[in-house]
């Protein structure tokens, strides 16, 4: 993403690319569905120019000191806070329009697409009355913040990554809520989110997994890691029709039922399963995999899961004996191709940071309102879909369409003219030289003429010679 800013050479070029994102997908359209009609400054030119904040490298702040804002302050801080604002249907259906119009035509129908969860932290530590601010645990620097967990679910084929839906999660206890929630009329979209944002994570994951299905996006995969991989939420995801890859760790709440001489079926941890894997550490990096079933709870009468456990050598260890295991819910996927599309996690760790180092993700407004912190994080997403889409367009041949096709058609007559005058030469000159053209000499000149033709016609040709002699 940040080639993107880079090589942008003035921020007119950036605003340009920026309008022609808006008016080749409709999102004005789009937003005014979500947002609905109201009195003063229509909110989608509101939303464009906050939208575009960032490209031209200034502040919500440093235009209000340079009294250089179109309207008043005012105006922006009650766009954000505005409660009846389906920020997450206005995503959704863009990703949706996205993908249909622009992505899942460039990506070939071999290729996986996955869905794929992660929370990142979104820090208010210098805040006291923020609606619903929490003490969270950052599980990546093993400390206590203040603020929320943002939940977020995107798409990706391995080259891009779009952001779908979120959702800012305070904590499910009322004890670790260090300030709570204003009163808000019940039937507007403001009360749900602030429903969701005390949900338990397993609960709220759930609840944007059925939005983006239910939306028509579909994929081959969720990927997630360790945090979420519970036997209860493998089940919950595999009962909407999806199947799960995701990092497995050696925790007692992680059980695998493996089957034994007897009929009967053992509880076993990972450590202990590990120990089923018939394999030495040697130089290749997957150890071996096994074939168990994961129940949900004891007295469940849902009956258990199949699975398989990928254990893979882990090279960032410095033990020589050091192992990471990944779990897939499709028994039927090789090892191989259970690691490959598990490395697909990664792209939303790249969105996380891209968001925070450089679309200014939790910086550009220090507002008190919850609804204003759903509708920047709801911007900020949309900027990033603006850069997935000219990132794949700038290097994608593909994404050139009309122009790109017209030269490979021109291409094909040029190689095809060449191949035809190849051949007339070869003719012309066994002609001359007195040659009779018996079988052997038309055959080994035909071998030549096809030696030299390009790929494509190579195959063309060779058909057709089978079916002639057929």
């Amino acid at each position: 993403m940040n080639p993107i800013l880079q090589q942008a050479p003035s921020n007119d070029e950036t605003l340009s690319s920026a309008a022609e994102f808006f008016s080749t997908f409709g999102i004005a359209e789009l937003f005014n569905r979500s947002a609905g009609k109201g009195k003063g400054v229509p909110p989608v030119r509101i939303m464009q120019f906050l939208f575009a904040l960032v490209f031209l490298r200034k502040t919500f702040f440093e235009m209000m000191r340079e009294n250089s804002l179109p309207w008043g302050k005012d105006t922006f801080y009650r766009f954000l806070s505005e409660s009846r604002i389906n920020w997450r249907r206005f995503l959704l259906v863009l990703a949706k329009r996205l993908l249909d119009t622009f992505f899942l035509p460039l990506t070939v129908e071999r290729r996986d697409r996955v869905l794929v969860l992660d929370d990142s932290a979104y820090p208010r530590n210098r805040s006291k009355k923020v609606e619903l601010l929490s003490k969270c645990y950052d599980h990546c620097d093993h400390r206590h913040f203040r603020g929320f967990r943002m939940l977020s679910l995107g798409w990706s084929d391995g080259r891009s990554f779009l952001p779908l839906a979120f959702s800012l999660l305070g904590s499910a206890k009322e004890e670790n809520r260090l300030f709570g929630a204003r009163e808000t009329d019940g039937r507007t979209r403001g009360a749900h989110r602030r429903k969701e944002a005390v949900m338990k994570t397993p609960e709220a994951a759930l609840v944007l997994l059925d939005a983006v299905l239910s939306n028509g996006m579909k994929a081959d995969f969720l990927l997630f890691d360790s945090w979420f991989a519970t036997n209860q939420f493998l089940h919950s995801v595999h009962r909407k029709g999806v199947h799960s890859i995701a990092m497995v760790k050696d925790f007692n709440s992680m059980q695998f039922l493996v089957g034994r001489e007897d009929g009967t079926k053992k509880r076993m941890k990972l450590s202990g399963l590990y120990g089923k894997v018939n394999s030495v550490f040697g130089k290749k990096d997957i150890l071996g995999s096994v074939l168990v079933e994961v129940d949900n709870g004891k007295n469940s009468p849902e009956p258990p899961l199949p699975v398989k456990v990928v254990f893979v050598r882990n090279r960032k260890s410095g033990a020589k004996r050091e192992w990471l295991a990944i779990l897939c819910t499709d028994t039927s996927v090789p090892d191989e191709e259970v690691v490959r599309i598990y490395g697909k996690r990664w792209s939303i760790e790249v969105f996380f940071k891209a968001c925070k180092s450089v679309l200014r993700l939790s910086k550009e407004f220090q507002t008190r309102s919850y609804d204003s912190m759903v509708a920047h994080t709801s911007i900020v997403f949309l900027r990033y879909m603006m850069l997935s889409f000219e990132l794949r367009r700038s290097e994608d041949d593909r994404a050139y369409g009309e122009l790109f096709c017209r030269c490979c058609e021109e291409l094909e007559d040029i190689s095809f003219v060449a191949s035809l005058a190849l051949l007339l030469e070869m003719l012309k000159s066994a002609v001359q030289a007195g040659i009779a053209m018996t079988e052997a000499i038309l055959e080994r000149m035909f071998t030549e003429f096809v030696r030299k033709t390009p790929g494509f016609l190579r195959n063309k040709i060779g058909v057709l010679a089978a079916f002639s002699m057929s």
